[in-house]
């Protein structure tokens, strides 16, 4: 009996400690399908992000743990159509959408305890369907504080 109760202890903290993220889930799935993707960890792909690029999204960064990015060549509604099943399912919300000469940018994110676990983005033109997704640990403090200085630098322009 002693046994039986370790070992089912032991199963669910290593159960628990290999849960991967939402979207990593969504990217194993259609990676395949993808003309490039790639897993990077935070701190090798925060490397390729030009330092004067980073403005109030440096605090976001630093919050990030890790990226997947998937490219399509072109516009896939079946892709369009498996992502938005996805979003629903996992009970992401919607942060912004925007839409311009066709092209679309969306921002969805997985919230728990107040703390923003993921963000999903979304852009979709006719030629090029991106997907990026961030395991990340962001509280609602430090996300208000990005979107105050972003519309500070957007009225400032």
């Amino acid at each position: 009996m002693k046994n039986s109760i370790v070992i089912l202890a032991v199963a669910l903290i290593l159960t628990s400690c290999a849960t991967k993220s939402s979207f990593h889930s969504f990217y194993k799935e259609n990676q395949h399908n993808s003309d490039f993707s790639i897993n990077v960890s935070a701190f090798v792909g925060n490397m390729f992000i030009p330092k004067e690029d980073l403005g109030e999204f440096k605090t976001l960064l630093k919050k990030a743990k890790n990226y997947e990015l998937m490219v399509f060549s072109n516009s896939e509604d079946e892709l369009d159509r498996k992502l938005n099943r996805f979003i629903k399912r996992k009970k992401f919300s919607t942060f912004f959408r925007v839409a311009q000469n066709g092209d679309k940018v969306q921002l969805y994110f997985l919230e728990n305890n107040n703390i923003i676990k993921e963000i999903v983005l979304k852009v979709k033109s006719d030629n090029d369907y991106i997907l990026i997704g961030a395991k990340t640990k962001i509280s609602e403090k430090d996300l208000n504080k990005i979107i105050e200085k972003s519309e500070l630098n957007i009225t400032s322009n």
